[in-house]
């Protein structure tokens, strides 16, 4: 007669077993589901099972133009972007679309289109990105202003713009003040600075490669205020 251990042995193999099997199952039922998937659109060039999460399915299609979007696709998530880009970015083309979603249902949890220089993703519940910077795609990407310059044996913090844009005011009371309207009703206004460079003159065009002025070295009182169509912008 088998023991009270060799039981409990038994039942627990027996139950792994079981768990081996169901998992299995479900790993089998994704792949066939992907199989299934990959007959029924033979618009994606390559289809594959999701790395992390067996219930994603990743769809991958190449677009020369954006003449080569199917009728099944132009109601899809990446279409509308796809053509935006051919209108404003015909340069990025061919263009290569990861289409990550959930099956049999088809609910989308990512997208990514690579471009030749660009490239954005949107998730689920987000707005399109460049993935390079983080911003907002399409829109303005602002640089951050503060950077170091190293002149002979000191550091000096220097100001730069956020954007290309023009220099609109230049106020001086305690430190300077620098306001410039970069377009698209986005302005800048930099305050805090003890030196001007020689390039800040009012009128003048800058970009984020120009450097506006100096801080003091100490006790710095550097204030930006970024406004887009009269109310106050933050960008990461």
């Amino acid at each position: 007669m088998p023991s009270i251990k060799a039981l409990l042995l038994t039942l627990f193999l027996a139950v792994l077993a079981l768990l081996i099997i169901a998992v299995f199952v479900k790993k089998s039922k994704s792949v066939q589901d992907a199989e299934i998937y990959a007959k029924q659109n033979p618009n994606c060039s390559a289809i594959k099972i999701h790395s992390n999460k067996n219930s994603l399915v990743e769809c991958f299609l190449n677009f020369e133009s954006a003449s080569d979007i199917s009728l099944t696709e132009t109601d899809t998530l990446y279409a509308s972007m796809v053509k935006f880009m051919s209108e404003r970015f015909p340069k990025e083309f061919p263009l290569r679309v990861r289409h990550v979603f959930s099956i049999p249902d088809e609910i989308t949890d990512s997208i990514d289109i690579q471009g030749n220089s660009i490239s954005i993703s949107k998730g689920k519940n987000s707005a399109w990105h460049n993935t390079h910077t983080g911003c907002k795609f399409p829109g303005p990407c602002p640089t951050h202003p503060l950077r170091s310059i190293n002149k002979g044996k000191d550091t000096l913090n220097a100001i730069s713009a956020i954007l290309p844009g023009k220099i609109i005011k230049i106020n001086k009371e305690d430190f300077y003040s620098i306001t410039i309207y970069h377009g698209e009703n986005i302005y800048s206004q930099t305050g805090g600075i003890l030196n001007l460079s020689e390039y800040t003159k009012l009128g003048k065009t800058v970009s984020p490669d120009s450097i506006l002025g100096f801080l003091p070295p100490k006790n710095s009182k550097y204030k930006l205020e970024i406004t887009r169509n009269g109310k106050l912008e933050r960008w990461l």
